[in-house]
């Protein structure tokens, strides 16, 4: 069944390689996300209709906003970090999985906690699970919450903030976790379909989860109980991630990506890689934002 009311109303030609993380700033009335494999950092303004790019130091893989204006937490694939995109100021807060060479960060938020969670994957092997869900506390600390994952994927939390959400994707499995200080009690929320694995998801004002699912041609909309209410069909073969903002909260934003396709796929694909909005028929709840300001306060730039 399709979503009802859902309809294509821009498409951004920026033709990102991996497209991913994409979140919206209502303070700003814009959207921002990662190319991961293109190692540049994309926002564009609604107001404007102006998109400009950064480049940082190295490739972000996941980000979120914080209470220091102009500043964002961010992860680069092998450390976790604040960043200043103007400036290109950055300062390193800890270094991740530098005993397991194999791994880097992939997904992650802000969560309603005002921590940063970030989740790792393993880059060339689907035999080992060794990927793991941290949490970055407001000092700096990196917890290990979980492990045992493939790729840590489709982070995100109901509107109360009682409940998590997070799919390892080569398993097709979302999960669904009670949240308190730390995630507890996952069990089974979705199982995708074979060839269709769940990737970036955010979740609406009313509990529905949202996810892009690649391989999959889609982004499938579930009840807050993981009964599927509709399905977005894509002209790409790979979105990656999804998030609602806009002034009203009815636009959702979808990254995606052409990384693997052959050139044959490509040609048939002309807009993989394409960031593409929607306005659909829900509202998105505003991204919380990591208390960066202690930081700073003790002496980052």
């Amino acid at each position: 069944m399709a979503i009802p009311n859902a309809k294509l109303i821009a498409r951004l030609p920026v033709q990102n390689r991996l497209g991913e993380g994409v979140l919206y700033h209502r303070e700003t009335d814009s959207v921002y996300w990662t190319d991961i494999k293109g190692k540049r950092l994309y926002r564009h303004s609604l107001a404007d209709n102006d998109t400009e790019y950064f480049t940082p130091p190295n490739a972000i893989s996941a980000f979120g906003f914080t209470d220091v204006p102009g500043c964002l937490v961010v992860a680069f694939v092998h450390a976790l970090a604040l960043y200043w995109p103007q400036s290109g100021d950055v300062h390193l807060l800890h270094v991740g999985e530098m005993e397991r060479p194999g791994n880097r960060f992939n997904d992650g938020k802000v969560g309603p906690d005002g921590n940063f969670w970030i989740g790792s994957m393993a880059e060339n092997t689907l035999t080992n699970p060794s990927a793991s869900l941290y949490r970055l506390d407001q000092q700096g600390r990196l917890t290990k919450a979980f492990g045992g994952v493939y790729i840590s994927n489709g982070l995100c939390w109901s509107p109360d903030g009682k409940q998590m959400y997070h799919a390892d994707s080569p398993l097709g499995l979302i999960r669904q976790y009670r949240f308190a200080a730390m995630p507890e009690q996952g069990q089974s929320f979705v199982q995708t379909e074979s060839g269709s694995s769940p990737d970036g998801s955010c979740v609406d004002s009313q509990g529905r989860v949202w996810n892009a699912q690649w391989g999959g041609s889609r982004v499938v909309c579930y009840s807050s109980s993981g009964k599927e209410l509709g399905q977005l069909p894509m002209p790409v073969s790979q979105p990656t991630c999804v998030a609602l903002g806009g002034k009203e909260g009815n636009l959702l934003f979808v990254t995606s990506a052409w990384d693997e396709l052959s050139e044959e796929q490509r040609l048939q694909q002309p807009y993989a890689g394409d960031l593409f909005i929607y306005k659909v028929d829900a509202k998105g709840l505003d991204e919380p934002v990591y208390c960066a300001e202690g930081l700073v306060r003790k002496g980052l730039p």
